[in-house]
């Protein structure tokens, strides 16, 4: 998603596909119209020859067919499409020399070696790998110097226009792999700004619609929970915990209760609250802890489950509408403690069912911590749990 008036930017490495397309069809063009203009020079003798004729129709129609697609398509051809225009090359150039002989114009190697020179610059725009590269530019190379021993001159001369072919194909090869890199880093480097633009223009929007909130309605809910003008002290309570949830959001302290062990607490005395009952909540240290950042989703889980039966438990049983809870990282532990000062009950009773103590005191357990539960009848009741967290490494 993006913010306000942000549009994603058009992307740099489909600007260099279609420059490869378009390279594509310069070089096809130029390589046909060199061949026809070096035939029409030679009076057209080499399409009286044997199959000349065929071969040098299938590399005209393969070359333009693979400009037309191109065209009809505004894309780059498939690789295996401008394969066979290669495989067609390579098969014509030594057969150009088996069939022509003597009757060569302007002798040997005549139109294949500047056709084959413009073919090893489609090698390097179509392959992106080095094998693929190596591969076809040996095939074409190799085609070329078997020409040359087809044609009877001294072979060694075939070995500075195979080194040509090999400097064309891999210096475009080279050139078109810099500009597609080029183009990614310059594609990850504008998602990066309009992500950021994005990000800013949310904060923007967030800064205004807080500093109305602060300024109207944040102020007047602390106004009526802070100076009495709520007399009943359960609304005064639900008022109060709700303006700290709201002062928290507006300073950006709103994380996702599933992955934030602050958040999910928070959230569990909010729910309580909203049944009526009063909770004094302490996490200051917790608030604080570097460790809130990386704890694991099932300590976080055991700590909400604890907290919840603990303060359900005051609501039920206690006779009382008020709780202290506290919680905070320390010694490489997680604490959390409820206390609340209602009719308490026999801790050492025998229960049926699971009871407080067995539901918390196993719960925590199988995260490896420990649970107290200390109560005595008309003396309240103090749950304290501490959960060791993993350390890294």
């Amino acid at each position: 998603m993006t913010g306000a008036g942000v549009r994603p930017p058009p992307s740099a490495v489909a600007g260099i596909e279609r420059t490869r397309a378009v390279s594509m069809i310069v070089v096809q063009v130029g390589a046909l119209v060199l061949c026809g203009s070096i035939e029409l020079l030679g009076d057209w003798r080499w399409m009286t020859i044997g199959p000349l004729p065929y071969l040098l129709g299938a590399m005209l129609l393969s070359g333009l067919g693979v400009c037309a697609l191109i065209l009809a398509t505004g894309a780059f051809p498939p690789r295996g499409l401008v394969a066979v225009d290669l495989a067609i090359v390579t098969a014509a150039v030594p057969a150009i020399a088996w069939w022509a002989g003597d009757e060569m114009t302007n002798g040997w190697p005549g139109t294949a070696l500047p056709y084959a020179l413009l073919t090893a610059i489609l090698i390097g725009i179509t392959f992106r790998t080095p094998a693929a590269i190596v591969a076809w530019t040996a095939a074409l190379g190799g085609s070329l110097l078997l020409g040359f021993v087809l044609a009877e001159p001294a072979w060694w001369q075939a070995l500075p226009h195979v080194a040509g072919l090999a400097t064309n194909a891999f210096m475009v090869g080279y050139v078109t792999r810099l500009l597609t890199r080029s183009a990614r880093d310059l594609d990850l480097a504008r998602a990066e700004e309009l992500q950021r633009s994005a990000q800013l223009s949310r904060e923007r929007e967030r800064g205004r619609t807080a500093r109305n909130l602060h300024d109207r309605i944040l102020q007047t809910m602390e106004a009526l929970a802070r100076d009495g003008w709520i007399a009943d002290e359960g609304v005064r309570a639900r008022v109060a915990e709700e303006s700290r949830w709201l002062r928290a959001y507006l300073r950006g302290d709103d994380r996702d209760p599933a992955t934030d062990v602050l958040a999910a607490l928070e959230e569990t005395v909010r729910q309580a609250v909203g049944g009526g009952l009063r909770v004094e909540f302490n996490a200051g240290r917790l608030r604080a802890a570097p460790e809130r950042e990386r704890m694991p989703a099932e300590i976080v889980e055991a700590l909400t489950g604890v907290l919840r039966e603990a303060l359900t438990n005051v609501s039920k049983h206690a006779g009382v509408d008020h709780a202290v809870v506290r919680a905070e990282c320390r010694a490489g532990a997680v604490t959390l403690s409820v206390l609340d000062q209602g009719r308490g009950f026999d801790a050492t009773a025998p229960t049926t069912g699971l009871g407080i103590a067995r539901s918390i005191v196993e719960r925590v357990r199988a995260t490896g911590g420990d649970a107290r539960i200390e109560a005595e009848p008309g003396e309240g009741t103090h749950v304290s749990v501490r959960i060791p967290l993993p350390q890294d490494g």
